[in-house]
């Protein structure tokens, strides 16, 4: 089996993550994902797909096969339950904000996915860590980075909205002991590697996995939709960008040339962003993976009616710990005070994003059976699916 068979199940089929795990653990270094590509390319040369015997490409890869069953039997040593599957296996839940002003200020949220990696460096369990940052050139690019200073992570501490294959990045890592932050599609990679008999070294070399809760990525192509045609900016005047930045939730904001600045309410990029999705992420099983070390979402379950209402409430990140090893980083930063927390429920129901998820995959499900990847539980997804819209504007109401 080689890139060829990864090409006829998954790229032909429009399920491609763009994780970018196949380009990870290609032991020829044949496939790549180029800065503005989402998905691999075989080196020139490999017109037929033929690249030896080698299937790391196809074994790693989340498109279809996600892997959740077999990696939570080898974490956990067992699959979840019906009633665990919107949440996943978990220790505790938390809400959680960071200690230190300066991670507080930058985030999205309530800064806890970069409280923890500054915690985890700044204790030595990690080296370095693989986040998502903007391309100096072209601001309203991601480029993922390894970021190995507090000061470097806390500098990509905003969320991106953007697809990313971050996981390529790992390949030619210069460190041992790597941090990530990344979506439900990477941690599942990630996992499928160290499901593997004989682990690629690139799995061997991630020892903390955070991951955030995703209702969907966006093509690049939504971002400059709004830049440009929302907006009014060429993005050749554009020289910083940050989806939200402010007073939170935060406005989608660019600054130009000249210094000013532009902005949309967050609310709008929601809606704007529904029509920059591909296949892979409609049709994605999984809010969170329920598979990395903590998992982390934003602490307001309905950002989109905070935004469009004008509320004003506390930044804060809802937290889950999973493992052991998650649960004493926790420890260990809420010890240092990096991290403030107080014990809460974590309410599936009430997430907007995660309902949206829930309601679309079930739709999908339903009508497109067999194209799509399978759910981490094999009971059917019964709900009486509601339109994306009609969700969010149902779910938006003022009590």
């Amino acid at each position: 089996m080689t890139f060829s068979e990864l090409r006829r199940s998954v790229l032909d089929a429009d399920l491609c993550a763009s994780c970018g795990a196949c380009a990870a653990v290609c032991p020829e270094n044949v496939l790549t994902i180029g800065p503005d590509q989402t998905v691999p390319l075989a080196a020139p040369g490999l017109t037929d797909g033929t690249c030896g015997t080698c299937t790391l490409c196809t074994d790693v890869c989340p498109g279809r096969d996600t892997g959740v069953p077999a990696s939570e039997r080898r974490v956990f040593g067992r699959t979840r339950t019906a009633e665990e599957r919107w949440t996943g296996i978990f220790r505790h839940s938390y809400r959680a904000r960071a200690g230190a002003p300066a991670v507080h200020g930058a985030a999205s949220a309530g800064g806890a996915a970069t409280a923890l990696l500054v915690a985890a460096l700044e204790q030595g369990r990690i080296d370095a860590a693989l986040v998502v940052g903007r391309d100096p050139e072209r601001p309203w690019v991601p480029m993922a980075r390894l970021a190995d200073t507090p000061e470097q992570i806390i500098a990509c501490a905003q969320a991106s909205y953007c697809i990313t294959p971050n996981l390529q990045v790992l390949r030619d890592a210069p460190y041992e002991r790597i941090g990530m932050v990344g979506l439900a599609c990477q941690i599942e990679a990630v996992q499928k590697m160290r499901n593997l008999p004989v682990p690629p070294p690139v799995a061997e070399r991630i020892v903390l996995t955070l991951e955030i809760g995703c209702a969907s990525n966006t093509r690049r192509e939504g971002t400059e939709h709004l830049i440009e045609g929302r907006l009014g900016l060429p993005l050749v005047d554009v020289t910083g960008m940050k989806y939200r930045a402010g007073t939170y939730p935060g406005e989608f904001t660019v600054r130009d040339r000249e210094g000013a600045e532009h902005a949309l309410p967050f609310h709008e990029l929601v809606l704007e962003f529904k029509n920059f999705k591909t296949f892979r992420c409609l049709a994605c099983p999984d809010w969170w993976s329920g598979l990395a070390d903590i998992s982390i979402a934003d602490g307001d379950p309905n950002i989109f009616r905070t935004s469009r209402e004008g509320e004003r409430t506390d930044k804060a990140s809802a937290v889950l710990t999973r493992t052991a090893e998650g649960q004493a980083l926790l420890d260990a930063a809420v010890a240092d005070g990096s991290l403030l927390v107080t014990e809460e429920v974590f309410l599936p129901e009430e997430s907007l994003g995660l309902q949206r998820k829930r309601h679309r995959y079930a739709s999908y499900a339903r009508d497109r059976a067999g194209e799509i990847p399978t759910s981490p539980v094999a009971e059917e997804e019964a709900v009486d699916t509601l339109e994306d819209g009609e969700l969010i504007e149902l779910m938006s109401r003022n009590p």
